[in-house]
């Protein structure tokens, strides 16, 4: 078995075939995620799904938990960026653009909500904290969007209302089931969170 030696300097994939390597390394990763779970997910098992020797894979990373710790962060990076790529209409009402948002984040986790829900198997802090990160970064985000949108509210605290609207469209989402993913459970958490953010309160 290699011996672990995760002090030792890296390949950085700056090369465009070494990102591919990398890539397929993490492509791989997944997959073999999915199939056999993380404790059976070895370097070795890795390597061999990707086409690769383990050599090879040993020279971008220590062991696997580097490189379920990249793919971590891949998909997180991926989930922030699409919401933050598309040029949102701020003109449209915020249902509208809170229904886009679901949609390109949905778009962005490509293998679905069952392969998130993997990843928590990684051991340690990596998985929480990469989470954090980008938690964080969705959360500024949607602060921001609701201050474009501040007339069409009701709600008073910005702040807290984005931390309670991204809480809210990922507690739904970790625990939709595959079926249920997509568009239309987009559509139905941005009515939901419209109707927090936007309907008038009656009685006190």
């Amino acid at each position: 078995m290699p011996t672990k030696t995760a002090k030792r300097p890296r390949r950085k994939a700056k090369q465009e075939r070494s990102r591919e390597t990398v890539q397929a390394l993490l492509e791989a990763a997944a997959r073999v995620l999915e199939r056999h779970g993380y404790a059976k997910a070895t370097t070795n098992r890795i390597a061999e799904a990707a086409g690769a020797s383990v050599g090879t894979l040993y020279e971008y990373f220590a062991n696997k938990e580097e490189v379920y710790d990249a793919l971590i962060q891949q998909e997180f990076d991926a989930l922030v960026a699409a919401i933050r790529s598309e040029d949102l209409d701020l003109e449209a009402p915020i249902q509208d653009t809170l229904s886009r948002v679901l949609k390109l984040a949905m778009g962005a986790m490509r293998r679905g909500p069952d392969f998130i829900r993997s990843l928590e198997q990684v051991p340690g802090a990596v998985f929480r904290r990469r989470l954090a990160d980008a938690r964080r970064s969705v959360i500024a985000f949607m602060r921001q969007l609701l201050e474009a949108h501040h007339q069409e509210l009701r709600v008073t605290d910005l702040d807290l209302a984005a931390f309670i609207a991204v809480s809210a469209a990922e507690g739904i989402g970790s625990n939709v089931s595959a079926d249920l993913f997509g568009d239309r459970l987009a559509e139905e958490i941005a009515m939901l969170l419209t109707r927090y953010l936007t309907a008038e309160t009656h009685g006190r």
